[in-house]
């Protein structure tokens, strides 16, 4: 009877051990590899991504966005997944297109399409589950001013780092596969010890330096809170006529109109009253409110991955805090307010 258990414990043990090895093998033939990519500093990586940008280089593709900030409450204070910030927080997942001739994003829903396309006189947004196109007639511009050399861009970028330096290091990382293409990776972490964001990463394609993935880690967390990226992706030329937008018969169309040129205390008001208290990626923020909308009460006090907000009242007023900071710094700050 004891060899019997004994065979039966030791079968077990073997196809546990069978199935883990295979489990391994399985993720070590399926992980991409680290691609092999010369040297380059943090300072030119930046600044090539943002000549890129600067350049409108033709791109498109699908980019998937997750957005996780422990806020479970906005979708149900603001409507379902359709409201504008159901679009936001989550998962989600959009085409894209971007070329000098302009820029579409359409988010990919079960049943619905949502549509922003701009170009050169127009700006269209479209949501059929409304059936209604918002329509923004753009001034035609002048031909742009020529984009500063890399040289220049690169020696800016140098500059920007260095005031940066005291709150935050840029390092470069170990490059890595990003939708299929071989990309740098650039990663900023923030030296205050009061907030709440571990670092931020961004991986730059090696070819054409086009912004392929970025992403945002809390401190002690091994997946980002707000991650940006390409699935797939493709630098081919794009059709102009992906840029052009016309409503569907019997769609209800809005024109909107750009503000006129009233200086801010007539159209907007005063400015609020904004203080603030530390540095960095410690800083705190605290703007007075006169009053707060009734459906974003519940949302106060709200501590996520990232950060901490809270409302602090007073006679007359309210003071809006917000920091990428944890509850009890904010509480720290409430008596130096008014």
């Amino acid at each position: 009877m004891s060899r019997v258990l004994r065979s039966r414990s030791f079968l077990a043990a073997a196809a546990v051990a069978a199935a883990v090895l295979f489990a391994v093998g399985l993720t070590a033939v399926r992980a991409e590899p680290v691609p092999a990519l010369p040297e380059v500093s943090a300072n030119r990586l930046v600044a090539s991504a943002l000549s890129a940008v600067a350049d409108r280089t033709p791109v498109s593709g699908r980019v998937s966005t997750r957005i996780d900030l422990g806020l479970p409450q906005i979708a149900s204070s603001f409507g379902d997944a359709a409201g504008p910030a159901g679009g936001l927080l989550g998962d989600h997942t959009f085409k894209v297109w971007s070329s000098p001739d302009g820029i579409r994003v359409a988010q990919i829903l079960f049943f619905g399409e949502r549509d922003v396309v701009a170009n050169g006189s127009d700006v269209w947004y479209w949501d059929s589950s409304l059936f209604t196109a918002w329509h923004l007639s753009v001034p035609v511009r002048r031909a742009s001013p020529p984009h500063a050399s890399l040289g220049a861009l690169e020696m800016l970028v140098g500059r920007a780092l260095q005031a940066v330096a005291p709150y935050a290091s840029v390092t470069e990382g170990d490059p890595a596969v990003v939708a299929g293409r071989e990309a740098y990776l650039v990663t900023l972490t923030p030296t205050s010890p009061d907030t709440l964001v571990g670092h931020v990463d961004l991986a730059v394609d090696a070819q054409t330096r086009v912004p392929l993935r970025f992403e945002v880690f809390a401190k002690g967390h091994a997946d980002p809170s707000v991650e940006v990226g390409f699935t797939s992706v493709d630098f081919g030329p794009v059709d102009r006529s992906v840029f052009e937008f016309t409503p569907p018969s019997g769609a209800t169309v809005k024109e909107v109109r750009p503000p006129t040129g009233q200086k801010m205390g007539e159209s907007m008001g005063a400015p609020p009253e904004i203080r603030t208290f530390g540095t960095g990626f410690g800083l705190i923020l605290a703007v007075r409110v006169a009053e707060v909308p009734k459906e974003l009460s519940p949302l106060f006090p709200y501590s996520g991955p990232l950060g901490s907000a809270a409302l602090v009242d007073r006679a007359d007023h309210s003071w809006l805090v917000v920091g990428a900071v944890s509850p009890g710094a904010l509480a720290e700050v409430e008596p130096k307010l008014p």
